[in-house]
């Protein structure tokens, strides 16, 4: 009896880490562009993630968790735009195929993607706001993968210099 139940454990573990999506090579090329970096500028921040191609899986969430600045970043009240391919300062995307959510405090950003990006594409996500004070801005990166019961992957730390505007004079 005792070995039917050992048995019986191992198919319930077994089927319940199928059920699992995981990333087999979670995203790590992860960039953030400002090209306005003095404060109090209004600003086109552009969030870059690379799925790799042996990812296993599709991205469908991004989080991003503020861990320096004393001012929260300001990631604009408009919904995000995106597009796919290499990061340009010039490039347009798409609104509604990403859906952005702050925290009260406003230090974790959360991005739905709908759809997922697939392993191989390059997904750039634009954000309008204003450059917060100047300082160094750090985020955590955390990325969900698409399917059920998803197990998060931790990214690298992003890393963002604001300027005083009166620096330059």
């Amino acid at each position: 009896a005792s070995l039917f139940g050992v048995a019986a454990l191992g198919i319930g573990s077994t089927a319940a880490a199928e059920a699992q999506a995981f990333f087999r090579s979670p995203p790590t090329k992860v960039s953030i562009h400002t090209p306005a970096s003095n404060e109090n500028q209004r600003n086109r921040t552009t969030l870059s993630v690379q799925v790799p191609h042996n990812a296993g899986n599709a991205l469908k969430e991004v989080v991003l968790f503020q861990i320096s600045g004393t001012e929260a970043w300001d990631w604009g009240r408009r919904k995000p735009q995106l597009y796919r391919g290499a990061y340009g300062l010039h490039q347009r995307g798409q609104v509604g195929l990403a859906m952005a959510s702050l925290s009260e405090s406003g230090r974790k950003l959360t991005i739905r993607l709908n759809p997922a990006i697939e392993p191989g594409q390059q997904v750039n996500l634009i954000f309008r706001g204003i450059t917060p004070e100047a300082q160094i801005y750090m985020w955590t990166t955390r990325f969900v993968p698409a399917g059920t019961n998803p197990l998060v992957s931790v990214g690298p730390t992003l890393r963002q210099h604001v300027y005083r505007s009166d620096t330059f004079h």
